[in-house]
């Protein structure tokens, strides 16, 4: 009796041993997609991305880009000789169209203190995706003077008139995102002036 169950108990385990190599083939052919599009593999392959996010296509551009902002804020011309120490004054809501609108966030941005070109706090405030306004109020008198806009962020300093609009970023390409193009402006008579961007 023994010797007729040992066939029959061996067939399951024949069975299982054939059915998991099946499986085993089926999950290593389910692993690339020539197994079932191979039309599709084939154009994966062959197409290539047309527009990269980095600077590796025009590192031209930005070195141009970095050496004209690096000469505009290291420019002695440009450079504040004094900060003001005097009392901050509080924010002017009437000095400007859009100081009571965003009241709360300048208000905010205040506590900063002096952060720009001697006697100016900068308050950046959002404006939707890839967009900041940045305010410039007076610390003497609480107004605010002026604004400009940017897209990736403002560079300045307490002791220059220098304004860095979207600043120079290896990551960029400059062909591809216009609106990322740096620019700079001096501060002049509570005014923002452009300045050339040089060749």
């Amino acid at each position: 009796m023994r010797k007729n169950t040992l066939p029959y108990l061996l067939l399951p385990l024949s069975f299982v041993a054939i059915l998991g190599a099946a499986c085993q083939q089926q999950t290593a052919e389910e692993k690339t997609i020539a197994s079932t599009h191979p039309k599709l593999e084939e154009h994966l392959q062959r197409d290539t991305v047309r527009m990269p996010i980095t600077s590796e296509e025009n590192p031209e551009l930005y070195q141009r880009y970095r050496l004209r902002m690096e000469a505009y804020q290291s420019d002695e011309a440009f450079r504040v000789q004094e900060t003001y120490q005097g009392r901050l004054a509080p924010l002017d809501e009437a000095s400007h169209a859009d100081a009571r609108k965003y009241r709360s966030a300048l208000q905010e941005g205040l506590k900063q203190g002096i952060n720009f070109a001697g006697q100016y706090t900068v308050v950046t405030v959002g404006c939707g995706t890839t967009c900041q306004e940045h305010y410039v109020v007076d610390r003497q008198d609480g107004k605010v003077l002026d604004k400009v806009q940017s897209s990736t962020g403002a560079q300045f300093s307490p002791d220059s008139r220098i304004f860095i609009v979207n600043p120079p970023d290896s990551s960029h390409n400059y062909v591809d995102c216009p609106y990322c193009e740096p620019a700079a402006y001096v501060l002049e008579q509570g005014k923002f002036r452009k300045l050339p961007q040089g060749q």
